[in-house]
């Protein structure tokens, strides 16, 4: 019995031994501080001031892998920021893990003109310069929920002197997270494929724009991310994207992480409620900057809606110039979200250069199927004049003859449309003026301002 005890306790002294000596391939041990110390996100962005940082000794920064970009790129951050990382080859790092990166022999520099601060050629492979080490997998990286508008104003720069002339370096809170758009759409037009069969360049944009198209950004597309091979933009449907933000040339953009992340399945969307006071409108103002998601359109003719006035009081005003053949000009709203209780109220004021005798020069119409591009063509927008739904539109008489708004100026208003008393999508409102050669009627110019459209 003693023999056999004894020779159990062997077995187990053994077994203890051999399980002490076995190897952990996945997890290599970690010093608890490393030579050089430990930088946050944050303290590494705060290092660079126009010039590139070659590190040459051991600096380590501790993060988790948010997004790759099925390149050579990864998008990390701690709880001090984000930041994309650069390796010289892409080798087995995945979206939830956990590093403990060794700056030692990279560089800190911009990824282009004008884009986004990284660090730059860190040696992954799993040969014995290898400068990452994965401390644990799975970890939660959700995405920060932000509007494109939000994204758009976050972005700024600093410009830096150095010796070879001045860096502009762009910031943003956003740059290098992993973000969520919702209330996002593509432009009706973008029916493409998001990666062309033909040759297609290392990296693709389409046009991504909130609810009325108010605000837009651009989603940057790696042409080696294979599931959009194939993909047709969904340019029907509104949703949400998850993406990571960088820079490019200055302006903030978005990269998915793969097709699956774009989720438009609602239809498309429009603004619940829309003001606008045309401030920006002024002499010479191009309507497409100072009115984003507004159209303004010809129908006939080349002459537009333009602005006048000068800010903060400017408007948009539309005129048939004498010597002019007959012209007819529309300024579009952005699209709308229908509610049965939507209501809608303008200011206006007109010239008159000689007396009427076409008094209906100005209308005002309603479309439940304009995109913003079906302006003519084979298969038009419809569109219905509620003109006469505005008491004090019928008769050019009821108009203050100035040209400045003031305690005189018109206001008109509709409390409910009941064109929308059963439609449950999206519509717009048109201004539409006519306006005819000074032979054979008078030149009237029309303003509008202080546009709402609520609930």
């Amino acid at each position: 019995m003693k023999k056999i005890k004894y020779i159990s306790i062997l077995l187990l002294v053994f077994a203890l031994g051999f399980i002490s000596c076995k190897k952990t391939h996945d997890m290599p041990p970690v010093q608890s501080s490393p030579a050089g110390g430990v930088y946050t996100i944050a303290q590494l962005r705060a290092l660079y001031h126009g010039s590139n940082i070659k590190f040459t000794q051991d600096i380590s920064v501790y993060a988790t892998v948010t997004m790759t970009d099925n390149y050579k790129t990864l998008y990390i951050r701690d709880n001090s920021g984000a930041i994309s990382l650069r390796q010289l080859t892409a080798h087995g790092i995945f979206e939830g893990d956990s590093l403990r990166i060794n700056l030692n022999g990279s560089t800190l520099d911009l990824s282009g003109v004008a884009s986004s601060l990284q660090i730059d050629s860190v040696d992954v492979s799993s040969g014995p310069t290898n400068k990452i080490v994965k401390l644990a997998v799975g970890k939660e990286h959700s995405p920060i929920n932000v509007s494109i508008l939000q994204l758009n104003n976050s972005a700024s720069s600093t410009t830096f002197a150095t010796p070879f002339g001045n860096v502009l370096a762009p910031q943003s809170i956003y740059d290098g997270q992993l973000v969520q758009v919702n209330g996002v759409q593509f432009a009706y037009t973008d029916s493409t494929l998001f990666i062309p069969l033909n040759n297609p360049p290392l990296y693709l944009n389409h046009a991504l724009y909130d609810c009325g198209n108010l605000n837009t950004i651009n989603m940057s597309l790696y042409s080696g991310t294979y599931d959009f091979l194939y993909q047709k933009v969904p340019n029907t449907k509104s949703g949400s994207m998850v993406a990571a933000v960088s820079f490019y040339n200055g302006a903030l953009q978005l990269t998915p992480r793969s097709f699956a992340d774009v989720k438009l399945t609602q239809p498309r969307c429009g603004v619940d409620t829309l003001t606008q006071n045309f401030g920006n409108c002024v002499s010479s103002s191009n309507f497409t900057m100072v009115l984003p998601g507004w159209y303004d359109l010809a129908q006939l003719g080349n002459i537009l809606w333009v602005g006048n006035g000068s800010s903060p009081n400017g408007y948009p005003s539309a005129s048939n110039y004498q010597g002019q053949t007959r012209n007819v000009m529309w300024l579009i709203t952005p699209l709308i979200q229908n509610t049965s209780t939507k209501n809608l109220n303008f200011q206006m004021s007109y010239i008159p250069y000689s007396s009427p005798t076409k008094p209906r020069q100005l209308s005002v119409l309603i479309s439940t199927d304009f995109n913003g591009f079906n302006f003519g063509g084979s298969h038009p927008a419809q569109w219905t004049d509620i003109r006469s739904l505005f008491t004090n539109l019928t008769n050019f008489n009821t108009y203050p003859a100035n040209f400045a708004f003031n305690a005189n100026t018109t206001t008109v208003m509709l409390n409910q449309i009941p064109q929308l008393s059963s439609y449950t999508g999206t519509f717009s409102i048109g201004f539409r003026y006519m306006g005819n050669n000074s032979t054979t009627d008078s030149t009237q110019t029309f303003i509008i301002n202080n546009f709402a459209l609520k609930d």
